[in-house]
């Protein structure tokens, strides 16, 4: 199968693609035939300066004459949306877990630039309990690389990964021992429907608690990238990675949800590793959301 490219002049409408997430059949995962590569580009794109403050006000976020960290993911959204909802990706969008990101700002970006953002969707893994597949992110400035991304995804089933498990392995995190509380604040519980309107996010596990329930939820969770952009600012994991000046990477693992309407803890022991966060959701004892920036 050649390859499908994608390309956009503005943002992507993401109605259309969340409806083919929710209702088109998916063939499923085959190892024989892999996945198809999809690649989208978005020329001039640029932020939205009144979804951007509606963000930083959402989540609780200092006013900075750059774009927040985590922010052209946010941008590139309904472009991914656009790209996973193709006809042709063989995987249902709505049986996948979002499980890690590694993020990589080389400049901090100004809020008013204008970059090209490229995707692409092309690699996988077999693991002992799915498939992982990855799709990357670049943001470009005047032809200069200012920002990349690698989202990992999870999807169970009997692929062949237990008996014969791909060579390549994702990133992991170190486990932070005896982790002492720096930091809390409540997620509201009209943040689903916030963050949805700010991203274009709707899936129904972050808009409704019986949409959760079926999914096997005990009620609507948080979006994860909106609670892990207060984590890394209440962690102050930037300023301790050296600020924006220097080339700065994100790595999260999404452990479990965070559900709305509770109280969110972070938690560190800076003594071990001082860019080290996790994210504790009400009285679970078991972290949902590791993190770490660091200067690269």
């Amino acid at each position: 199968m050649s390859d499908i490219q994608q390309n956009y002049s503005s943002k992507p409408k993401n109605g259309p693609a969340m409806f083919r997430a929710l209702v088109l059949p998916r063939k499923g995962f085959n190892t024989a035939l892999g996945l198809p590569v999809i690649k989208a580009t978005w020329t001039g794109a640029q932020a939205d300066q009144k979804a951007l403050n509606d963000y930083l006000v959402t989540l609780n976020l200092g006013k900075s004459p750059n774009l927040p960290i985590l922010y052209p993911h946010v941008m590139a959204g309904s472009m991914h949306m656009n790209m996973l909802s193709h006809k042709t990706f063989p995987i249902r969008l709505l049986g996948s877990v979002h499980l890690k990101n590694r993020i990589t700002q080389y400049k901090a970006i100004p809020v008013n630039a204008v970059m090209d953002l490229h995707s692409e969707i092309a690699s996988y893994r077999l693991v002992e309990k799915g498939l992982e597949f990855d799709f990357t992110t670049v943001a470009t400035i005047k032809g200069e690389k200012v920002w990349d991304e690698v989202s990992i995804y999870f999807q169970a089933g009997r692929f062949g990964g237990k008996t014969n498990p791909s060579e390549e392995k994702s990133f992991e995190l170190d486990s932070l021992k005896d982790p002492e509380k720096t930091g809390s604040w409540k997620v509201p519980n009209n943040r689903g429907k916030k963050y949805a309107k700010i991203t274009g996010d709707y899936n129904p596990i972050h808009m409704s608690p019986l949409a959760a329930k079926l999914f096997g939820f005990k009620r609507d969770i948080a979006h994860g990238f909106g609670v892990l952009a207060e984590a890394v600012e209440y962690s102050a994991a930037i300023e301790q990675a050296g600020g924006v000046e220097k080339t700065l990477q994100v790595d999260v693992v999404f452990k479990g949800p965070v559900y709305l309407n509770s109280e969110v803890s972070l938690r560190q022991n800076t003594q071990q590793n001082a860019n080290r966060f996790d994210v504790y959701c009400g009285e679970n004892p078991k972290p949902s959301i590791c993190g770490e920036v660091i200067a690269v």
